[in-house]
């Protein structure tokens, strides 16, 4: 590894000390940058200096008359070419541009013959001739130019296709418009008349569908109003099961209620006892040591184990209590407001369904409750176990006690034994304390708001359902009259719908009578199609499509999209400059030191990658603050061009480090085979098959794909795909070159030998 470093040491210190060298590497740093910042200086915005493309216009157009008007399309164009700076539209006459075409003085000519005018109006006579533009190019001159005098003529079509069409249709509109106005003037109220006329026709099966909708719907009406009737006698008898259930919940509540109010003072005393009882049993303990007289000893450890014992037994019917809280609670969880089906059979009888809607609200209120009853009933439950818990405390705090009572006559107090029921009694203590403060704070308040919330539920739900009785019988006439109403209905109906056909069949007749005298019967659609803006008209039928015209991730300018292609080019050509100008091999050390292949390869490799470095900084920067090139993320611009360099030095080296002259050749064959066949200029998919079967393989197709991605909007997950191909073909050569230097070496030396006795090649 020191040897790594000592050659690339070494080939900076030759630099530095050497004027040429500097020089050279200077102009190997810069001449890459120059050829990719002219190049993209030259192919700035071509597209916006087409003006400078001369194409002759002859216009021999003698123009002609239609429906009295003096038409002359061919002066419409060169007036419209006029004020077009696309291209540079030159107007002469057809020898001096057939000439001047030959001399290569014009890209191209558009003759307007003399005849256009008078063909164009044929749009709208039997015989259709179309109007025809002779265009003549000369693709001599230039490969691309006649690309853009194309899209010229294609332009100028376009303008006289839509010219053309507005013209004759804007004339052909604005004589019916005059028409059409005079006509409309004279004959309003017989229009209307004729339309109502035809409206009712038009409309006669439709009435007909109507009629039979609404006795039909009538008839449906009726039925769910008997079978509404017929369901009142069993919603009155689930009335009654409702508010007796309800009554009896609300007693089973009040006594509850009144039994809790009893019992919770008695559970509040009981936790406070137990709680001062275990205090003083804890501090009587605290007292005794060794010193004490047995007998005394005895007696406090027996009143201890007494108190222990007596609160268990207290706290044992605390639980008890407590239980029977919760099944109470639990069983209300479970209570459910039985609903009456009225209101929901589609009848329309607001007062049934305004009841049942509140119904459904103490329902629901009611279920909201259960649930803030069931997370009560959590809490008794976890104070349940904590009394178990207590339980359990206490009794070890008993038996400890007697074992100390037995042991105390022969072996005297045992002070860790005594200590550690001391803490058990603390604990017991503290998670008394701990159940007093919760029931006190959480349980009874609870239990409570629970119990008078559940009450107000229950009262509310029992004037609803009162109510509920007393409206039914207002149901049972209403029903009653509406069903005599149905049936009325239902006769009429069957009445009309029996004399409709007869109805029907003389509005068809009148409506026929009245089309024979009529004009046209599509008169009116006539009349106002002339009668409607004439220019509007023919603006649409001339251009009846507008594009909307949406670009994701545009480029500022060609300039700046054809930047990444020509920097990764210079790039790229900066590296085949750099191993055509400067060597690959390093002499021995001074000392004697042996370099070994491997040392040699990344020793060198150093060097290069420093110069590589500096031709991707001045390139990148060159083309941001000298051209003024886009870039989203400029920074990383610069960056992604020093990692392109890299990845290139890396390729580039390692063919010259192993093959020399014809790794280097290699190099120059892939970057003629790169500059075709990856997207640069042109999408892969317009080249050549072969070129698009290499495209994946070809390193310039991910450089350039991340540089396109840094200036004009990051998709990162394409930019990272870039990144990971050129660092496997970074890996891949750095393995072979670090692998197979040593024996590649000794085959090439061999045979550039043999080449250069050939004496046509140059040492």
């Amino acid at each position: 590894m020191n040897n790594i470093f000592r050659i690339y040491k070494r080939d900076i210190n030759r630099i530095r000390t050497n004027w040429v060298a500097r020089l050279m590497i200077i102009v190997i740093i810069i001449i890459p940058s120059m050829y990719s910042l002219i190049n993209i200086k030259a192919s700035w915005d071509p597209y916006s200096n087409t003006s400078g493309i001369k194409i002759a216009v002859v216009n021999e157009d003698k123009g002609t008359v239609f429906k009295e008007r003096d038409i002359n399309l061919g002066e419409e164009l060169v007036d419209k070419l006029k004020d077009n700076d696309k291209l540079g539209w030159v107007f002469t006459d057809k020898e001096s541009a057939k000439k001047d075409l030959l001399l290569e003085k014009y890209y191209a000519t558009i003759e307007i013959p003399e005849n256009f005018s008078k063909d164009a109006t044929t749009l709208v006579e039997k015989n259709i001739e179309k109007p025809k533009l002779i265009y003549t190019v000369n693709e001599k001159k230039n490969a691309v130019a006649p690309k853009m005098t194309d899209s010229g003529i294609k332009t100028v079509q376009t303008e006289l296709d839509e010219n053309i069409i507005k013209t004759v249709s804007g004339i052909l509109s604005r004589i019916c418009n005059e028409k059409g106005v005079d006509i409309q003037e004279n004959r309003p109220k017989l229009r209307k008349i004729v339309d109502n006329i035809y409206e009712l026709d038009d409309n006669m099966a439709e009435l007909e569908g109507l009629l039979d909708s609404a006795l039909s719907g009538t008839e449906d009406l009726t039925k769910v109003l008997t079978k509404t009737n017929d369901m009142l006698p069993t919603t009155s008898d689930m009335i009654d099961s409702s508010e007796d259930f309800l009554n009896d919940s609300k007693t089973v509540l009040d006594d509850t209620q009144g039994q809790l109010s009893d019992i919770s003072p008695i559970i509040k005393e009981d936790l406070v006892k137990s709680e001062n009882i275990l205090d003083n049993s804890s501090i009587k303990l605290e007292n005794l040591d060794e010193k004490i007289l047995p007998e005394v000893a005895k007696k406090t450890l027996l009143n201890v184990r007494d108190s222990a014992s007596a609160v268990k037994e207290t706290l044992i019917d605390t639980e008890s209590r407590l239980k029977n809280i919760k099944k109470f609670i639990d069983k209300l969880s479970k209570i459910k407001i039985q609903i009456p089906s009225f209101g929901d059979n589609g009848t329309d009888l607001e007062q049934l369904k305004l009841l049942r809607e509140q119904l459904d609200k103490q329902a629901s209120d009611l279920n909201n409750m259960q649930d803030d009853l069931k997370n009560v009933s959590k809490i008794i439950s976890d104070t349940v176990d904590k009394l178990n818990t207590i339980e359990d405390k206490l009794q070890i705090v008993a038996d400890r006690s007697d074992d100390e009572i037995d042991k105390i006559d022969n072996e005297g107090l045992n002070i860790q034994t005594l200590k550690d029921t001391i803490d058990v009694i603390n604990e017991a203590h503290t998670l008394v304390a701990d159940i007093a403060d919760s029931y006190s704070s959480e349980i009874v308040p609870s239990v409570e708001k629970a119990f008078n919330s559940t009450r107000d539920i229950l009262d509310n739900s029992l004037s609803i359902v009162g109510e509920a009785r007393d409206t039914l019988p207002e149901v049972e006439n209403l029903l009653s009259v509406s069903q005599d109403v149905a049936h009325l209905s239902i006769d009429e109906l069957n009445n009309l719908k029996n004399k409709f056909p007869e109805a029907k069949d003389k509005v068809r007749e009148l409506a026929d009578k009245l089309r024979e005298m009529d004009e046209d019967d599509k008169v009116d659609e006539l009349l106002d199609a002339m009668t409607s803006n004439w220019e509007n008209q023919s603006g649409f039928v001339a251009s009846p499509v507008e594009i909307q015209d949406n670009r994701l991730f545009p480029w500022v300018n060609y300039g700046t999209a054809a930047t990444p292609f020509y920097t990764v080019l210079c790039l790229w050509v900066g590296a085949l400059l750099g191993s055509a100008l400067l060597s690959v091999g390093a002499p021995e050390f001074e000392d004697g030191t042996k370099i070994k292949p491997y040392e040699m390869y990344l020793g060198k490799l150093l060097m290069f990658l420093s110069i590589g470095i500096c031709q991707a900084i001045i390139a990148s920067t060159g083309a941001l603050f000298i051209l003024n090139s886009y870039s989203v993320h400029p920074i990383m611009f610069i960056l992604y061009s020093v990692f392109i360099s890299i990845i290139f030095i890396i390729i580039i080296y390692t063919a010259a480090s192993l093959l020399e002259a014809v790794g280097k050749a290699i190099m120059v064959v892939l970057l003629v085979l790169q500059m075709a066949g990856a997207s640069g200029n042109f999408p892969i998919e317009v080249t050549p098959v072969i070129f698009q079967k290499i495209y994946p393989f070809l390193p310039f197709t991910y450089a350039i794909s991340g540089m396109r991605q840094i200036m004009a909007g990051v998709v990162y997950s394409i930019l990272l795909k870039d990144m990971a191909m050129l660092i496997i073909y970074a890996v891949l050569v750095l393995i072979i070159g670090i692998a197979v230097k040593g024996k590649v070496n000794k085959l090439t030396t061999k045979t550039m030998a043999k080449l250069h006795m050939s004496g046509i090649m140059r040492h």
